[in-house]
């Protein structure tokens, strides 16, 4: 499960706690939040603090989305990782 809070927010940013893992629906989920917010022409930065799990679905959201305008901050050292090798291990 992933719990998305919005932490944050004015007229052109928003801040998205989020908390559990970065999996299969709960990715998806995470990607229509976003793509709402980009609609309206924000900037999202993604607090991944609390993320304890990500797999190759979510690893994939995560690198769509910091190619927009969405800055992934206070990811794990386990979840940079993932991303530079593209979710492969």
């Amino acid at each position: 499960m992933l719990k998305i809070t919005k932490t944050d927010m004015d007229r052109s940013r928003v801040v998205f706690t989020l908390e559990g893992k970065i999996t299969g629906q709960w990715a998806d989920l995470l990607d229509a939040e976003c793509r709402a917010e980009l609609r309206n022409l924000k900037s999202i930065e993604l607090n991944c603090a609390g993320v304890d799990f990500v797999d190759g679905q979510g690893v994939e959201v995560l690198k769509q989305l910091s190619r927009k305008r969405v800055t992934i901050l206070k990811a794990p050292g386990y979840m940079t990782d993932l991303m530079d090798i593209g979710g492969r291990s």
